[in-house]
This record gives structure tokens, C-alpha cells and sequence, in this order.
């Protein structure tokens, strides 16, 4: 069902999904692989931890090309994880990751984690009970639907569609597209596409990124079939003054320039999407 990828398409991914050149700097490096950076840059020292000595990053899993593994401790990789994974390196810290309810951490109830990483779009409202970092990803918000159905202009109102709780797909489908019916809504992610499958809903609206895994992975069953323009951007989400958010935005900023976020793209996101977001068509609402 999928095209196979070329180079030229897999880089061209990565160019859409950072905003950076695809060309990466030789001074790159895995972010997984090296030494920790010892003495700390001046712009990272000082960095405070709810564990001495543990950087804790917070995050809802399952997450298939950014978090791969059902649970912290069955973690294998994942563009995310290798964040994280970056992040504590150059602060000389050990890394821990947390699962938490993805209701619990956009909404400022999830405590004991110095940063989250989870696909979590900045927005105006969330960034009143927690603070951003700046932004290391964009995505839409793509239409997920069992094989064969086809989403138009015309009929996307008179779907029955599903969305996860506290989530800026609500937020447009709420105020933008304002379906006939109201959508049903989810707990999580594998519930809502489980629904899906089981004809409960006739679509899932959530980010494109998402979509595209998760369609890669029902072996053809399901198909990303339109997209809506929104604008989110991802960044890291910190409690709400934590003094630490100069300092995770200064290694997103790193990994930028020195071409490790363009190798965990090329490393877990082109294999998982399975096609290029820009082929995916804009819908108007």
C-alpha cells in the first residue's frame, strides 16, 4: 500500500517535519552514542532535577516512531526517546522515563517529571498550567479511516468522529469543522483506533505524524486520507515556571545544529510513516 522511500523523499521528510536543511552537519552524532559532556556548558549548568543525579522525562505510551515499546522498561527506540536520551548525556544525567495518562500531563495533574516529551502541541490554553520549550517539530492534524472510505469537503461534517481527550484535534473539530454529531472521545490512543476498526466511528482526526504510523502498521486496513491545515507545533512541556526551560531549549536548539534531530528522523520516523506527510492532501473545513 505504501511507495517504497528514495533518499531524496526521505530527506525531503525530514526538511518538512524540522524546518532545518536536510543537510547535516558533520560534527553529528547519534543521540544515543558518546560520552556525557563534561564540564557542562555554562548554558546548561545549573540544571535542577526532582531526583538528584535522574533526569525524568514524562510520557504516554504506547507512541510508534517516538516512543517504540509499550512501557519504560520495553523502550527499543524512537525519535522522542532519543531526545530524552540526548538531553541527559549532555547534562551528565541519568535518564528515567515515566508513563503517564495523557489527560494527566496536558493538564498540569501529572507531577514528579522534570520535562515531557510526547507529541504535545504548544497551544495558549496548555501553556497557562505548564511551560514550553520551543519547538522541535510541526504537524497538521491528519484524517484516519478504515480502507475505502473516502473524506471530502462535502461529507466530512456528517462523519461520526473520534478523537482523544484533551487534544487539539477536539479543539478543531469543536470550533472549526463543527461535525453534525458530536465526536466521540477518547482516553487514549489504542482505544480510538480500536474504535475505528470496529465501525464505532467513521474517523479519527489527531496529527498527522500519528496517523501515518498508525496506518503503516494495520497492514493496509487502515488509510491516511486527508489532512487539515492547523499549524501545531511539538515541544517539550515543563511544570509551569520550571527554571529549567531556557536550558531544554538551548539542547533543542543543539540538536537542530549539529544534525541530531535530522538522524532520529531518518532513523524512526521515515521507516514508520511509510509515505512523505506533504503527499497527504489538504482539505478545506
Amino acid at each position: 500500500m505504501r511507495k517504497s522511500r528514495t533518499v531524496a523523499a526521505a530527506l525531503a521528510l525530514v526538511a518538512v517535519l524540522l524546518g532545518i536543511s536536510a543537510c547535516q552537519s558533520s560534527t553529528a552524532r547519534k543521540a544515543d552514542s558518546g560520552p556525557p559532556a563534561s564540564p557542562l556548558p555554562s548554558a546548561l549548568a545549573g540544571f535542577s532535577t526532582v531526583t538528584p543525579g535522574v533526569l525524568t522525562v514524562a510520557t504516554n505510551l504506547p507512541g510508534p516512531g517516538f516512543w517504540n515499546g509499550d512501557s519504560p522498561s520495553t523502550l527499543t527506540g524512537g525519535y522522542e526517546y532519543g531526545m530524552a536520551k540526548y538531553m541527559a548525556r549532555h547534562l551528565g544525567l541519568t535518564l528515567k522515563v515515566v508513563n503517564v495518562g495523557w489527560d494527566a500531563l496536558v493538564s498540569g495533574a501529572a507531577k514528579g517529571f522534570d520535562l515531557a516529551l510526547s507529541t504535545i502541541n504548544i497551544t495558549p490554553e496548555r501553556a497557562k498550567i505548564a511551560t514550553f520549550s520551543v519547538a522541535y517539530m510541526s504537524s497538521d492534524q491528519g484524517i484516519l479511516v478504515r480502507h475505502g472510505t473516502t473524506v471530502t469537503a462535502a461529507n466530512a461534517r456528517s462523519l461520526r468522529w473520534g478523537v482523544e481527550q484533551a487534544s487539539t484535534s477536539l479543539a478543531y473539530l469543536d470550533s472549526t469543522l463543527k461535525p453534525t454529531t458530536a465526536p466521540s472521545i477518547f482516553q487514549d490512543q489504542p482505544s480510538m483506533f480500536t474504535a475505528l476498526a470496529a465501525h464505532q466511528v467513521d474517523a479519527v482526526l489527531l496529527d498527522t505524524v500519528e496517523v501515518l504510523a498508525e496506518a503503516k502498521q494495520s497492514d493496509g486496513a487502515l488509510a491516511v486520507v486527508g489532512q487539515y491545515q492547523t499549524g501545531g507545533v511539538y515541544g517539550a512541556l515543563l511544570p509551569k515556571g520550571s527554571p529549567n526551560v531556557d536550558k531544554v531549549s538551548t539542547l533543542i536548539r543543539q540538536m537542530k545544529g549539529d544534525g541530531t534531530l535530522t538522524d532520529l528522523s531518518q532513523r524512526f520516523l521515515v521507516p514508520q510513516f511509510g509515505q512523505n506527510p506533504t503527499s497527504v492532501p489538504y482539505l478545506n473545513p
